[in-house]
């Protein structure tokens, strides 16, 4: 009788241990995405004179220019 308790209880502990953090984490993952632009520039004598923007959600481009902005067909 003494080994029937302790085998239940070691597996009601081991599903404690294993499963039900599994459970957990796979309920609480979520992913945000902060940026919506990006931008990929290279700098000359400290200003900004040419570069590129680009919309990570639908993958839109940009080519910057000085004070111009081109958009990639």
């Amino acid at each position: 009788m003494k080994t029937k308790n302790n085998l239940t209880t070691g597996i009601i502990i081991g599903i404690c241990v294993i499963v039900l953090p599994l459970i957990l984490m796979g309920t609480t993952y979520t992913t945000e995405k902060n940026n919506k632009y990006e931008i990929h520039s290279q700098m000359n004598q400290g200003h900004y004179v040419r570069g590129f923007l680009l919309n990570t959600e639908t993958g839109e481009t940009w080519y910057l220019n000085d004070d111009k902005k081109i958009k990639h067909k």
